[in-house]
């Protein structure tokens, strides 16, 4: 179930193989404090990109948020490449092992392709083994080429009430991808759903 860990499941992570702990609260661009944090679990995963997108949403530069004031809900984003899934799943077998700070839940994966075109079959099947340690809760986000071009303070964040993205390419500066804002509202969906389920309440 999807904000419950299971210790059982995994090989705990060596020591040198695990994230640093950030104690700093978790601040929104958008909204203070943050509703999630987007936890990058390699270097180049794409959290800044996103925490750009999403105004509720923070990134704690690769750490686990360790700062019980603030909240400590947290979205991984990996590449969809063999790498990436690897350290993706480390952090996940990191946490199921309850390596993480107290309070800590991860609430889903986000996946972003490490170059455009069709992904390699070894990695699809490894994405199929690593979805089930965050109970399938895993999102993917297509390929942007204006962002090789384009600093992150250009980046629109997602707006619900903007009208809809331009029927054949999204102007980046000028709005997020609808793609985008619909994983935000399925992540944010799921935290409501752990809150009325008493998950998070019983951390």
């Amino acid at each position: 179930m999807l904000g419950e860990r299971n210790p059982t499941l995994v090989v705990a992570p060596k020591v040198t193989d695990r994230a640093p702990v950030r104690m700093e609260s978790a601040d929104a661009a958008g909204q203070s404090p943050a509703e999630w944090v987007v936890m990058g679990a390699h270097g180049g995963a794409g959290a800044s990109t996103l925490a750009r997108w999403w105004p509720q949403a923070a990134d704690t530069q690769g750490a686990w948020p360790g700062c019980p004031d603030s909240t400590q809900l947290v979205v991984l984003t990996a590449r969809m490449c063999m790498p990436g899934l690897v350290a993706a799943a480390t952090r996940l077998r990191e946490w199921h092992a309850q390596l993480t700070p107290t309070g800590v839940v991860v609430v889903g994966l986000v996946l972003i392709p490490a170059r455009p075109g069709r992904i390699p079959a070894p990695v699809r099947r490894f994405r199929e083994i690593v979805a089930p340690l965050v109970a399938g809760a895993v999102y993917s986000i297509g390929w942007y080429d204006d962002l090789l071009a384009l600093e992150r303070r250009q980046l629109a964040p997602c707006e619900p009430d903007t009208p809809s993205e331009p029927r054949r390419r999204t102007d980046l500066t000028a709005a997020a991808p609808r793609e985008v804002g619909r994983v935000a509202a399925r992540i944010s969906e799921s935290i409501a759903e752990l809150q009325t389920t008493g998950v998070l309440q019983s951390l």
